[in-house]
């Protein structure tokens, strides 16, 4: 398959000899490049092509059939500059001994001179196995396709300002372009000196002038770092002029108007303890409090007036558990696809006086303990049932998702019923009416693997579980989930027809109406640990 994509690049030079050994005879294929393309969405930048039908009938034969097919493949990047394809095989059906099906999702893109262009392919193969040689290709059937292209001297949307905003900080050459990789290996794991572990940021206005500054989360042993903006889109490192640079691992930020007096106050989470800390007024902050933990490893902060009292609260996302604080509690086993022995996320109810700073510990009272120990990566909140409240959807890592109902105050996990539990990696959550209809919808992010939906459609893959499980199994590797607002409290799973499942290995997943056409597109965050593979986003 990647001399099949090296060819791309180079179809003009495609050599009979190089496809001898895995082209068996007979091989047909469909067109790999739809001749009946037609323009589905087109504004003053970007235009995208979808056929209008594929055909199905394999009317490429042999060789010079498949250099035909792959030279229609090229077209659309011939001119084009730093060519990046991929190929992934995510299924793979042996037919007795004799033969298999295999299907893949194909896509290259590259930069041209007055802008930018890409395809995105599902291919469905089939082969003979034959001892000797080995197993050759029989057929291609194309059955999806899409080509993209950007029309715009820039040749991208987005470009990389990094350094331009931060290079006049002796703390950006010195520190953060070096990553977290460098530091990891030169700093003590007794600080949480831990580069794997998740390192957030908060966005603000924390100055009053209008122009939102950032803070940036780090590993211990290395200062928290705030980049205050100035007029010229520049970023100037005041971090410890404003007292928030202390060197505890932080793994999550949020800037938030605690005590109702017009400024953004901070709120970071470090391993064991919640430190809130008051803006006064200049983007300077002072310490009012800290709340303790039971558990540790915060993933995620959000804040929302749940009881609409007039003030905002704080919602904290844990994921390990601390056996030692429940001494009383047997240790539950660990179920990959079911867990309930992580960590308990909290609600904290802001209690702030004249006085003091007072948040209230209300998960209990309020109904959130229920289903509250599934490994939390992320949270939001939003009136999914246009009721007037905020309702709570909880993506687990290990477990099960939470959708919890507000009913004025008090909550109820409805997710089983109202279809949402989306059994799978929940790495992040978020909500937006992405058809217009007047119900905000959701999208989960979760894990796609093609090696892990490979091998759990085996019939050796856990031979002896039931269906039903290995049908979990076969959820976790499928990716990232859509599901509609139906109006009715429930919600359908459109991820497919809407081509947004696949998002690789992702992360955040936020609605963002990235073109300004008033609709909301969706940007996903993917890949693990970044060192010094240059391929790696």
């Amino acid at each position: 398959m990647k001399t099949l994509l090296a060819g791309i690049l180079h179809p003009d030079d495609l050599d009979e000899t190089a496809f001898v050994d895995f082209l068996a005879d007979g091989f047909s294929c469909t067109p790999l490049r739809p001749p009946n393309l037609e323009t589905t969405f087109q504004d003053e930048s970007i235009v995208v092509l979808r056929p209008h039908d594929l055909a199905t009938s394999p009317d490429r034969q042999g060789f010079a059939g498949l250099t035909a097919a792959l030279k229609a493949l090229a077209e659309p990047l011939r001119d084009a500059a730093d060519v990046h394809k991929k190929i992934k095989t995510y299924q793979i059906d042996l037919e007795g001994e004799r033969a298999a099906e295999t299907r893949h999702y194909v896509s290259a893109a590259g930069r041209r001179e007055n802008g930018s262009a890409e395809w995105n392919a599902s291919w469905t193969c089939r082969w003979q196995l034959d001892p000797d040689p080995g197993p050759l290709l029989a057929s291609i059937e194309l059955t999806d396709y899409e080509e993209v292209s950007l029309e715009t001297p820039a040749q991208t949307w987005f470009s990389d300002c990094t350094e331009a905003v931060l290079g006049a900080n002796s703390s950006f050459h010195e520190q953060l372009a070096h990553g977290l990789y460098f530091w990891s290996k030169r700093i003590e794991r007794i600080h949480f000196a831990i580069h794997g572990a998740p390192f957030g940021l908060a966005v603000g206005d924390v100055n009053g002038d209008g122009l939102d500054d950032v803070y940036v989360c780090q590993m211990g042993g290395l200062p928290n770092r705030l980049f205050i903006q100035n007029t010229d889109g520049t970023a100037t490192d005041r971090s410890a002029w404003a007292g928030v640079d202390w060197l505890t691992y932080s793994s999550s930020a949020l800037f938030v108007d605690l005590d109702n007096d017009g400024d953004q106050d901070l709120a970071v989470a470090t391993p064991y303890q919640i430190i809130l800390m008051e803006n006064e007024g200049t983007g300077r902050f002072k310490d009012r409090a800290a709340l303790p933990q039971v558990d540790y490893n915060a993933q995620g902060f959000s804040s929302v007036d749940y009881d609409n009292d007039g003030d905002l609260d704080l919602y904290l996302c844990l994921e390990v558990a601390v056996p030692e604080a429940r001494p009383q509690e047997r240790q539950p086993k660990f179920y990959y696809h079911d867990a309930n022995e992580g960590a308990a996320n909290v609600l904290y109810r802001n209690d702030i006086t004249d006085q003091s700073w007072i948040f209230t510990d209300v998960t209990q009272s309020v109904g959130l303990d229920v289903h509250n120990r599934r490994h939390t990566l992320a949270a939001a909140w939003e009136d999914y049932d246009n009721d007037g409240d905020q309702d709570l959807y909880v993506g687990n890592d290990f477990g099960r998702n939470c959708l919890y109902r507000n009913d004025g105050g008090t909550f109820t996990d409805v997710a089983a019923e109202a279809g949402v539990v989306d059994q799978a990696s929940g790495m992040s959550v978020s909500w937006a009416d992405y058809n217009r209809d007047g119900h905000m919808d959701l999208y989960v992010a979760n894990m796609f693997s093609a090696s892990g939906s490979r091998i759990t459609r085996q019939a050796m893959f856990k031979p002896d579980a039931g269906e039903e499980t290995r049908g979990i199994y076969q959820r976790f590797a499928k990716g990232n989930t859509l599901f509609q607002n139906l109006g009715d409290g429930t919600f359908q799973d459109v991820g497919s027809e809407a081509a947004v499942e696949m998002g690789r290995w992702a992360w955040s997943s936020p609605f963002i109406d990235i073109n300004n056409d008033g609709w909301e597109d969706i940007l996903v965050a993917n890949g693990f640990l970044t060192s010094n593979d240059t391929g790696d986003l």
